[in-house]
């Protein structure tokens, strides 16, 4: 039996990639335990024994305990055959890796921090959020988080998230210029379930096209990657793109002006 403690919400980037990772091996049958992080679920002393870090999202498959997104999702990739997410070729695999490990070192930050100096800051009140922080047991989730509601754009978390994701969308226009369809060749893989979650928050705050523009290979990859039925499963997909509707529509659109000035002032630190 698989059973998946997870967070739901559009902006629920780690549980969203194991979901996603379980929508392509066609699992059907997972439990899902919704963990309510607002209400502190995952405090609980029951769940603490799962997670000793009190992080989303936990995979529990006959017993054993899986924690870790990326980690949860190259597991899972290996309980069943088929379809394969991961290259059969030793060096493929490394390769897949890489972009993975890059998007776990740098994509969470990045995409947490351009969250917070929008949504979080714009639509969440101040009262709210101090309460909030009042929970966050990592010190450095906690200074990231406040750097952005607090210092907005002068923070410097932004400026590296903007730059990270303009990094990132070069070299997968550069990776897919050769004509294959997902970046590890002709079959998705687990690069597309990692990293699919994160860049729906820049999709869904409606800022999405500021990395795109003049990427066409990058652009054609995201259109084959949000029309999976994998994407679209209904624990992902609850706030769509629209054009003002939501917090995070409302949030992309004030701060869009401001986003891609500072996404220029990166790139003319590095022309």
């Amino acid at each position: 039996m698989v059973e998946l403690y997870y967070y739901e919400g559009p902006d629920s980037i780690c549980s969203n990639r194991v979901i996603m990772t379980l929508g392509e091996k066609n699992i059907q049958d997972w439990v899902p335990r919704k963990i309510d992080l607002i209400k502190r679920e995952q405090f609980t002393e029951d769940y603490l024994k799962l997670n000793p870090k009190a992080q989303v999202p936990t995979l529990v498959h006959d017993g054993n305990v899986i924690r870790e997104s990326s980690l949860v999702c190259d597991y899972i990739d290996d309980i069943k055959p088929d379809p394969k997410l991961k290259p059969d070729n030793p060096a493929q695999r490394a390769h897949m890796r890489e972009w993975i490990k890059d998007c776990d070192e740098a994509g969470y930050q990045a995409t947490a921090a351009i969250n917070f100096v929008t949504k979080f800051r714009l639509e969440v009140p101040l009262e709210v959020m101090q309460e909030r922080w009042k929970n966050v047991t990592d010190i450095d989730r906690l200074h990231r988080q406040k750097s952005c509601v607090l210092e907005g754009f002068d923070s410097p978390y932004v400026i590296r998230g903007i730059g990270f994701w303009d990094r990132m969308m070069g070299k997968l226009d550069h990776t897919l210029s050769d004509g294959r369809e997902w970046v590890m060749g002709d079959k998705l893989s687990l690069v597309e379930t990692n990293y699919a979650p994160f860049i729906k928050v820049l999709d869904i705050l409606n800022i999405l096209e500021l990395w795109l523009e003049d990427r066409p290979f990058a652009k054609e990859w995201w259109q084959r990657v949000s029309g999976r039925a994998s994407y679209q499963a209904p624990e992902i997909s609850s706030e769509t793109v629209d054009k003002g509707e939501t917090p995070h529509a409302r949030a992309g659109a004030a701060a869009a002006g401001k986003i891609q000035e500072l996404l220029v002032e990166y790139r003319k630190s590095f022309s």
